[in-house]
Parts: structure tokens; sequence; C-alpha cells
């Protein structure tokens, strides 16, 4: 089958949706195709585009956080004048200041449009995204946030929504194609083929331009693997592999180069325009990022000082009395200023004002403009959030969802499979990346070997005297700590999973128990094999009695120790 390249030249509202790409692919791949070209660029369905889009609304959003203040430990009485010991008081502590990260934020991100959240470090981009996402406890954020008009609960959110972290999490011995497959058999159901998630796959490389990468290995320090930008659009193609409703990314773009940059938004802009949600923080896009955004919002002390549209950029700052160049940059312009005031003494606030009236106004002019927009949003039907996401289903997105019930939580379930093809597919790319990376294995087996050898020397050929016996217990001792500290050889592997695990269990992508079930089935190969190693190395040469059946039971002793110390560390990598 060939794959033609995405047409840049897209008219917005017409990008197909991952299933729309599926069903291409199937009809591409049936005996009545001649020629089997698929055109990403259009879509090649009949399904209707939804009359009722999605809507993502937040109204005031605030939240803030309690600091400590610094306080001396040493009285003045003493006489300590130049010299102080300061001290940090918790939440608890009287001495407690509030820090406001998020004031009265509101806003709102459509289907079909590319919304980005800028502003300079510590603005509250990311504090903003990630209450947006519910990654802040509730009890904390005052506002609301609504989509399509109804709140949204925190399980509902996980299931129609994907959250793209700032570093690109992945397993670095598996290639691009293996990532996205392993993330099509987490999120998608088991009725649904393997043939058809396969296909579903290869339409989503297409769509995010991974096709000349598809077999290389994702890498790492050690490994020659992908490129920066490639790597930032596997991450993004693991959490949209079920096409969510909803996607957040904090900073997509930060430490590649504008090249990759500008790609890893085009790809975004593909996605929204397929339709999706899509909502970015950005530090500080180039101007052909700056013509795909659709929609901003300019952030400074967790306030917000623009919003809208990048068009009227140019607008908003003449009436405020800061006309942009026509020479320069409209985003660093606006970071700018925005730096210039908040140094100033009456920092943004004048600004902040300003935009709020600024609102207005064009609200106002937007609706004397067009008097009957108004009277059109309130007596046209409204559809209800279960019966839009319904809707969406039947069309191809959110596959992880059920058929329509009556109930919209039977609709969307918790968890994509049951627990048993989680451990399966968790089993499978734990061992596919551990079997292409063999040292780790191999540093294990020769810190046992050579714990082996030194013990087999310190308690040669022990005899069965009070002294010999005495000698057995401290040799059983040294042998049981052994195989503790040898599992520690699985801390570096927890650190470089634990972060993955975080981010797969946080969205639903399988049950933490199904993680620890898998990693202690899949272990007891190779620890059996450290087992057999080191009981052979130090059973004769102790003197241990017993024959083959004394063998026996020292080597599963030595065994049993392997797995619980294995299983310790995997069961604290899951906490």
């Amino acid at each position: 089958m060939e794959l033609k390249e995405y047409s840049p030249r897209i008219r917005r509202g017409i990008n197909p949706t991952l299933g729309e790409l599926l069903k291409c692919v199937e009809d591409a791949q049936s005996p009545d195709h001649d020629h089997h070209i698929l055109e990403l660029g259009f879509p090649c369905s009949s399904v209707p585009r939804s009359s009722y889009p999605f809507v993502l609304s937040f109204t005031n959003l605030t939240y803030s956080v309690k600091v400590g203040r610094k306080v001396n430990l040493i009285p003045s009485c003493f006489g300590a004048k130049s010299t102080t010991a300061e001290v940090k008081l918790g939440s608890s502590n009287a001495n407690t200041n509030t820090k406001v990260l998020l004031n009265g934020i509101s806003g709102e991100a459509r289907e079909g449009e590319l919304m980005a959240v800028l502003g300079a470090s510590g603005s509250g981009k990311s504090t903003l995204i990630d209450a947006l996402a519910d990654r802040i406890a509730k009890e904390s954020l005052k506002g609301s946030i609504t989509l399509n008009g109804e709140a949204l609960d925190s399980r509902l959110l996980k299931v129609i929504s994907a959250y793209v972290m700032q570093d690109d999490l992945l397993f670095p011995m598996l290639t691009v194609e293996e990532t996205l497959m392993f993330s099509a058999e987490f999120r998608l159901p088991r009725s649904l083929s393997k043939s058809k998630k396969k296909a579903r796959v290869q339409a989503l490389i297409d769509q995010l331009g991974l096709r000349n990468a598809a077999t290389t290995v994702i890498g790492d320090e050690g490994h020659r693997g992908v490129s920066g930008g490639e790597r930032r659009r596997v991450s993004i193609g693991i959490d949209i592999i079920h096409d969510p409703i909803v996607l957040f990314l904090d900073e997509p773009t930060s430490g590649l180069d504008s090249t990759s940059a500008f790609m890893v938004v085009k790809v975004l802009q593909r996605i929204a325009q397929s339709g999706s949600i899509v909502v970015m923080s950005i530090h500080q896009p180039s101007y052909r990022i700056l013509s795909l955004l659709d929609r901003l919002i300019f952030l400074s002390h967790g306030q917000t000082v623009y919003g809208g549209s990048p068009a009227n950029l140019p607008v908003f700052f003449r009436e405020f009395g800061h006309p942009i160049p026509e020479t320069e940059n409209r985003t660093e312009f606006a970071l700018d200023l925005i730096r210039e005031l908040e140094e100033t003494p009456g920092g943004t606030k004048s600004l902040v004002e300003f935009n709020k009236s600024w609102q207005l106004n064009k609200n106002q002019q937007r609706q004397n403009a067009d008097p009957n927009s108004l009277i059109n949003s309130i007596t046209r039907p409204k559809l209800s959030l279960k019966d839009a996401i319904s809707a969406s289903i039947s069309r191809g997105k959110l596959v992880s969802g059920a058929p329509n019930d009556p109930s919209l939580s039977s609709s969307v379930p918790t968890f994509a499979n049951p627990f048993w093809i989680e451990i399966a597919v968790i089993s499978k790319r734990s061992l596919t990346n551990s079997r292409r990376m063999p040292e780790l294995f191999g540093i294990r087996l020769g810190a046992v070997l050579v714990t082996g050898l030194i013990l087999a020397t310190m308690f040669w050929k022990l005899d069965n005297s009070p002294k010999g016996v005495q000698e057995r217990l401290g040799f059983f001792a040294f042998a049981m700590s052994t195989t503790f500290y040898t599992c520690a050889e699985a801390i570096p592997i927890f650190l470089q999973e634990r972060y993955i695990f975080m981010r797969e269990t946080a969205y639903n992508a399988y049950r933490r128990s199904s993680y620890v079930l898998a990693h202690s089935l899949i272990s007891i190969p190779s620890l059996l094999f450290l087992s057999l190693a080191f009981a052979a190395t130090t059973f004769w040469a102790v003197g241990l009695a017993g024959g083959v059946h004394g063998f026996l039971f020292f080597f599963f002793t030595i065994c049993s120790a392997f797995w619980a110390g294995s299983s310790f560390v995997t069961s604290f990598r899951a906490l």
C-alpha cells in the first residue's frame, strides 16, 4: 500500500480522525481497490462532522500554595548579629505566606483549534495546564472547568484526555513502531483485532511524519537513536493513539531547534484539525509557529494579560499604547514588554485591567455586529456531554470507549483491557527492552559469581565440628544478604521506568497491580539462572551436605530470597 505525504495545504475542518484513517486503510486493503493509495491529507470516509463541537471552558481559576517564612533560630539576646541559622517553617506554622500561582484565569479552548499558553518562566503556564488536566487537587483549586457546559469529573477526564509531559519518557531499546504498538495494545480494547491496531499505528506514524524512523530505536546516552524532534513526536503519539478528545501538552517544543519545533507544532495542528481540543504551553514561539496557533493566553505572575487570537495582538498593544513594530516578532515583543512591566513598581496591573476592558469591548462589538448569534446560541438545541462523547466514539475517536449505553460511565470504561491482557503486554514490552540490553543481566550475573567465589574461599570445606556448624550459620547469613544486595541492580531500571509508569497509570493505560505482577513473573527465569549459578559455586565448595536433595533445597532457598528482593523493588516502583 502506498502512503502519500500529508498535504501541507489543508483546509480547516477536513482533517480525518484516526478512526477515519483506519477506515481508509481498511478500504485501501480491500480487494475491490485496484490502486492501493491512501491520501492522508483528506477524509475518505463519509462520516459527517459533528454539528456540536467540544468546547473546554474554564472560569476564574485560582490556585495558591503556602510557603514557609525564614526565621532566626538564634535569638538576638545571645548576641548573634552577623551570623544566624535559618530554617523554613512548614505550612502548619502560623508564620506562613500564601503564594498565588493562578489568579482568576478564564478562557476557552475549542475543538479544531490549537491554543497556546505563553509567559516567562514562573508565570504559571505549567500550573494552568496541570489545573486543566486535573493534576492539581480539587480542594486546592478554585473555579470551574466544564466541557460543553457540563462539569467534568476526574475519572471521565482521564479517559477522554491525554497529557504529554515536557520530558520524553520512552524505553530506549524499542523502535518507534514498537513503542506505538505497545501503546495501542494498552489503550485500544481487545475487541479491536490485531490487524486493525497495526493499521491504526501505521496511520499514526504517517500523521506524525515518522515513516523514515519507524524501525529506528528510541536510543539513549549509550545508544544512538532517533532525533530530538522525532522523540518528541513519538511522545505525543503514544498518548494520542486512542485519538483523545482533549490533549494537554507541557512545553512540547522545549529543547528543540526551530525546524523540529515547527514540525512538532504542525503535527499538533493536524491533531486539532482532526477533531480534538489541543492545549499546550510554550515558552517563546517563532514567527512560523505563531502562524499555526489559533488562540493565545499570555500570563504574568498567574494573571491573564492577553487572551485571544494572534491576529489581534497588534491591535491590542497599539490600543494599550505600545504598538508592535512591523519588523519584530509579535510574541517576542509582547513577552519583552510584559517582562519590563513586571520590573516596574506597579507591575502588570495596568495591562491586566486593560485586557479585561478590551475583552468586554470586543464581546460587545461582536454582539452588535451579529445580534442573531446570541439568539441562535440560546434557541439552538443543546446536545448533552454524554451524547456528544457517544457521537465522537461513533466517528472513530476514543476507540477505548464501548458501544453507546444509557449510562455514560458504562459507555466509557476506566481501562481498555482486562488485567491479564495488561500483564501480557507489560511482560512482552519489558522482555523486549531487556533482551536488547544484555549487559544489565551480565553485570548482575558477574556480581553473583564474584560474591559466590569470595564466600567459597572464605568458608572452604567446612567440617562437622561445632566451629564448622557455627561458620555454616555465618555462611547462610552472608548468602541471604548477598541475594538481597544483588537485587539493587534493578534500581537503575527502577529510576528509568518510574516516570514512564507514573505517566501511563495517570491516564489509565493499565492498572498498578498489573505492572507489579508482570515484573514479578518475568523476573523468575533470570532469578532461577542466578540462583543456580550461586548455588553451584558455593554448595560443594563450602561442604554442605544432603546430596542432590540438599542442593535443590539450597537452590530454592536462594531463589526465594532473590525473588523476595526483586519483588520488593518492583513493588517499591509502583508506590
